[in-house]
């Protein structure tokens, strides 16, 4: 399979001849080995609201890109991704939806986030943006960079989920259609994150996202961690119950490597000995 992305700004060819982008991968693929806290200094905020980690990438400015997509669109490529059942599979439906935005969208989106953030603590700030540039610009790259005839993906099953996100992705869009609102950035902010966790198996906040409190995203072995995976019952068509993160519990952060296995294993014992009298 061969990608096209809608923009004489990147070009991607496969064989003999070597690809051009505009983005500096290198950058990102080295972010998201990010650190498990940010220095406490950098950590207030100023009040920035339980979904505002949902809408991370989410277009909430004026900014619409070059890219146009109608509601039945919308819903048919919600329902392509949903229909694939290994990691190839998918990997051509989000590239065939994603090959028709361009730089012009990404820009937007970043912009979008930008203004919506202004209000953040400037310090903190600072910290944020420059993940989200690279999440937003890197993700779509290495989107980009994955679609060749012979791409370099360990192919296997999807997680089980992809349906259920599937479907949550049809009526995100189908609600925003209704209420007027445009579709295209909106869709796109689910395509690079049903890349991000169904094909590259990563959390929808990137590594070294950093949250109030001194806290971020990190890894840890292959496993990765989020302070607010389990944080978003409130909030509608949240990316977080499909992330592949674990919840951090902050007990890596106050005791150590491995802490909170062992806080889990001694609760296993609590419970067994409570429900079967020891």
């Amino acid at each position: 399979m061969r990608c096209h992305p809608g923009s004489d700004t990147i070009i991607i060819r496969s064989g003999a001849d070597l690809f051009f982008v505009t983005f500096r991968l290198s950058a990102w693929f080295s972010d998201r080995t990010g650190k498990k806290r940010i220095p406490s200094s950098h950590a207030p905020v100023t009040s920035p609201g339980p979904a505002m980690w949902e809408e991370i990438l989410a277009p909430a400015g004026r900014q619409r890109g070059g890219a146009r997509l109608s509601p039945a669109e919308a819903e048919e490529i919600a329902a392509a991704i949903g229909k694939a059942q290994t990691k190839l599979e998918l990997l051509r439906a989000i590239s065939g939806a994603a090959a028709r935005f361009s730089v012009t969208d990404l820009e937007a989106m970043m912009k979008n986030f930008e203004e919506k953030t202004r209000d953040l603590d400037p310090a903190y700030r600072r910290l944020l943006l420059p993940r989200i540039n690279d999440y937003i610009f890197g993700s779509y790259h290495a989107l980009m960079l994955l679609c060749t005839d012979d791409p370099a993906l360990e192919d296997g099953q999807v997680r089980p989920s992809l349906p259920a996100y599937a479907a949550m992705v049809q009526e995100a869009c189908r609600r925003r259609a209704q209420a007027g609102k445009p579709l295209e950035l909106y869709l796109l902010k689910y395509l690079l994150a049903a890349f991000t966790m169904y094909v590259l198996e990563q959390p929808a906040h990137p590594v070294g996202t950093p949250f109030p409190g001194g806290l971020a995203v990190y890894r840890e072995g292959d496993s990765y961690y989020c302070p607010v995976r389990d944080k978003s019952d409130d909030i509608a068509f949240s990316l977080c119950p499909f992330c592949p993160a674990r919840q951090d519990t902050g007990a890596r952060s106050l005791h150590g490597r491995d802490a909170d296995l062992r806080i889990e294993r001694l609760g296993t014992i609590e419970r067994s000995r409570r429900d079967y009298h020891g």
